[in-house]
């Protein structure tokens, strides 16, 4: 019989295991109470490091605990009861793989995220606040029409208004309801690895952080109960709260409580990121414990939000909000967003598309959880993300990442309107991604009022022309055409201040080399 592959074997309770996958143990138990999480493992890895974690218990009956594997090589674990008696040891091989496993800040630029295995991640996300709500059944459509559209993280509600994580009586976890959140995220886990979960905890509920923050203990129990179970799976990371505003000391106080508990009790050092309100800077954006800063706005297609608080710190910036295709919705959604991620990623962010109005419930219409493209199908989108897989190919074709590359809109014209750009950090490489709109005056994308030029403009019909000012004088320029991933020829250049010309009317993308 053929051996497992990574894919169908990343949560093992074997001898053996895979590197960047999930091992777990159980215990059949007697007591279905979990308010005291009564087990505690110590795993001893191949470099003698030892994690802790805790067990919880699931609705079948076991006790179970998980370790996510960041080593190849001898684990051994140690289970103690609460009293500190020794339950059972074990042992098992841990085995390099193919999985890409958790994500995490990357090595090279402490602005960008790569895999644990190392691949520098290309960020592309969705939100899809209601995929855990028990009463949203198209999840599986859903997640599968999600990685063949090309998106890598979903931004999701661990709580919903409907499937609560508590039972009726405000005393117990339904631990129902958490096997059916675990079994959306293990679908997703198994078939399509890439795809990271960004599980918003107290979602938009600020009364029920502040619940946190006096102390509530089923509050924290829910919170510790989170990390014992989802934290060592690869695809999981974490956010606070959603649109929260930190206008008093109160929520000031629960939100640092909360990041302090994950960030200490964590073991696998999930990442932690909490959205702040529209146009506001990032909530706690100095803290330690805040590996990640989300952004919400409206129009970021220049990216000045980003840029500037790319100034103030060095960390991952995600641009988590903006219009949607029904929300504050542009009047050509597939320029928009196609104008709006490439905008994002060449001013040192990673972009989020937002298409049905997923934090209300199905309706069979624009609210609710659909496969991307059924909802193209059947009318209710109008193709915002189909131009995200021709991103990806540009990526792939040029081999380029963009750890240490610097946005820097003066080499091509100083009105990134018109044209963004980006460049290398040792100056050998530009990208510059001429939008060309039909209109571009009357931009503001700091309110809701009024027509704004990236919510009512389609790319203009007319050829353009820009000047790139490079820092070398000789190379080869090479164009790429975002809306159909095909690449329309090339030329070289024999100075540093060169005008061009695009080959056709529209949007592109100049991708330029030093000879």
């Amino acid at each position: 019989m053929d051996k497992p592959s990574p894919r169908e074997s990343i949560i093992s309770s074997n001898e053996t295991a895979f590197v960047r996958g999930c091992h777990e143990i159980s215990f059949a138990q007697s007591d279905e109470s979990v308010n005291e999480l009564p087990l505690i493992v110590a795993h001893t890895l191949p470099s003698g490091a030892i994690r802790t974690s805790r067990g919880f218990a699931t609705s079948d009956g076991f006790m179970k605990a998980r370790c996510y594997i960041c080593e190849e090589g001898e684990w051994k674990w140690e289970a103690k009861n609460l009293a500190g008696r020794c339950i059972e040891t074990g042992e098992f091989q841990a085995m390099e793989s193919p999985l890409p496993g958790k994500l995490s800040v990357s090595k090279h630029d402490p602005r960008q995220l790569q895999y644990d295995s190392g691949k520098w991640y290309l960020h592309f996300g969705d939100n899809a606040y209601r995929f855990l709500d028990a009463e949203e059944n198209r999840w599986k459509s859903y997640i599968d029409q999600a990685a063949q559209a090309g998106f890598n993280r979903i931004r999701t509600q661990l709580d919903s208004p409907i499937g609560s994580l508590v039972k009726a009586d405000g005393k117990r976890l339904n631990l129902q309801t958490w096997d059916a959140i675990e079994e959306r995220l293990v679908y997703a886990l198994k078939r399509h690895p890439e795809i990271q979960f960004e599980l918003i905890l107290f979602g938009e509920n600020t009364e029920a952080l502040l619940k946190f923050g006096d102390g509530d203990l089923l509050s924290h129990l829910v919170l510790r109960y989170a990390i014992e179970r989802f934290a060592p799976l690869p695809n999981i990371h974490w956010s606070i709260a959603n649109n929260l505003s930190i206008e008093n000391e109160a929520v000031q106080s629960a939100l640092a409580m909360a990041g302090e508990c994950l960030y200490e009790n964590d073991p696998w050092n999930s990442l932690i990121t909490v959205a702040g309100n529209r146009f506001a800077p990032p909530p706690a954006a100095e803290s330690k414990w805040q590996s990640i800063l989300s952004l919400s706005s409206l129009g970021q297609v220049i990216g000045d939000a980003i840029l500037a608080e790319r100034v103030k710190i060095s960390k991952p910036i995600l641009l988590v909000e903006d219009r949607g295709e029904h929300q504050h919705g542009p009047r050509f959604p597939r320029y928009f967003f196609r104008r709006l991620f490439w905008g994002t990623l060449l001013s040192g962010s990673m972009p989020t598309y937002r298409g049905l109005n997923t934090d209300s419930a199905s309706d069979r219409n624009y609210n609710g959880i659909e496969g991307y493209y059924d909802s193209c199908n059947g009318g209710h989108l109008r193709y915002g993300a189909h131009d995200l897989l021709k991103i990806k190919q540009f990526f792939a074709d040029t081999k380029i990442s963009l750890e240490n590359w610097k946005p820097n809109d003066t080499l091509s014209g100083s009105n990134p309107l018109l044209v963004k750009s980006m460049i290398s950090d040792n100056a050998t490489q530009c990208i510059a991604y001429v939008a060309n709109p039909e209109s571009y005056a009357a931009h503001s994308p700091n309110g809701y009022d009024g027509m704004h030029s990236d919510q009512i403009s389609d790319t203009s019909q007319t050829f353009t022309t820009f000047t790139l000012a490079l820092p070398f004088s000789t190379g080869k320029i090479r164009w790429f055409n975002p809306s159909t991933g095909e690449w329309n020829g090339s030329a070289e250049i024999t100075k540093n201040s060169t005008t061009l010309l695009t080959p056709t009317p529209g949007d592109w993308v100049v991708w330029v080399q030093r000879g």
